[in-house]
């Protein structure tokens, strides 16, 4: 089978009709039937049910997706490479970075790489977990680092365990908890917080923990998906905040921040690097997460 008639089937699958298909793809929509109907001959089976100008895709076509995907990810990985080495160019790595990601660490294995490599191009993008799942499958990215925060895995991709992130309760100095030992829970009920958006499932944890001790979660007074704001409000010294230790451990290290000394177990999940199961994993993104094993146990050693 041909590229082209993989990248019509997603168009397909993806836009619902082979008109809106083809005015994505800039081709007529005889065109695209042509290269479906060509497919469906190659494989033997019949991809979509077609119901006037609307298609539905059968159960060969679901079963066919992932693999398309993975095929088309991959082709488009090889032609970004080839582009590269013609222009004299090292390599093209695509990297995503959970917000509550360890940055420092992707920086640093950055730094390593670039340094290793000139003439290598990185490009570094900001997303959540789930989006990101979506981005590494269609070959947007070649791997992503996030804290996962999702118990459901997806089939499409690999994942491997990086460490533990632990989420603390921060405040600013001038706080008025900031000096004190063995906080119990009950104390923070009543306090000003701001906390972030798409937590997932350590909002979960955190809950369990209150509602273990008969407490309701404290309600938000502010809610931001931007870390800046929630840094700018915690200088301050009149809220706290739950954040990825390791995403504050500067600003905690420099007096910035104060990490609350809290009578509670710690709310854990774990920093994964996802790269795509199906896919063949190029020497350039073996070598990235070589430098975030190698920055990790520089850093816990």
């Amino acid at each position: 089978m041909e590229s082209r008639h993989i990248r019509h089937f997603l168009a397909a699958y993806d836009a619902g009709t082979f008109a809106a298909a083809a005015e994505r793809l800039g081709l007529s929509q005889q065109a695209v039937s042509k290269s479906i109907l060509r497919l469906e001959s190659q494989l033997g089976v019949r991809l979509f049910e077609r119901d006037g100008r609307r298609i539905r895709p059968t159960e060969y076509a679901e079963l066919f997706l992932p693999h398309a995907r993975t095929m088309a990810a991959e082709a488009e990985r090889f032609r970004a490479g080839l582009d590269d080495m013609l222009g004299g160019r090292r390599g093209l790595v695509r990297v995503g970075v959970g917000p509550s990601a360890a940055a420092h660490m992707v920086a640093a294995a950055a730094d390593h790489l670039v340094r290793e490599r000139p003439g290598l191009r990185m490009q570094v993008l900001a997303g959540i977990y789930e989006d990101m799942i979506e981005d590494l499958v269609c070959g947007k990215l070649d791997l992503f680092v996030a804290v996962r925060l999702v118990e459901r895995r997806s089939p499409l991709i690999r994942e491997e365990k990086l460490c533990d992130i632990d989420y603390v309760v921060v405040a600013g100095p001038d706080h008025p908890l900031a000096d004190l030992e063995d906080i119990t829970l009950e104390r923070l009920v009543q306090e000003r917080w701001i906390s972030g958006a798409n937590l997932g499932v350590i909002e979960e944890a955190i809950e369990n923990s209150f509602a273990a001790e008969g407490l309701a979660l404290p309600r938000s007074e502010i809610e931001t998906t931007s870390l800046l704001f929630t840094l700018a409000m915690l200088d301050r010294g009149r809220h706290l905040s739950i954040l990825p230790e390791m995403l504050v451990s500067h600003e905690i290290a420099s007096g910035r921040l104060v990490k609350l000394r809290l009578r509670a177990a710690p709310w854990r999940r774990p920093l994964i690097v996802a790269t795509r199961a199906r896919g063949v994993k190029s020497p350039l993104v073996e070598m990235l997460i070589a430098q975030f094993r190698n920055h990790l146990a520089t850093a816990q050693g």
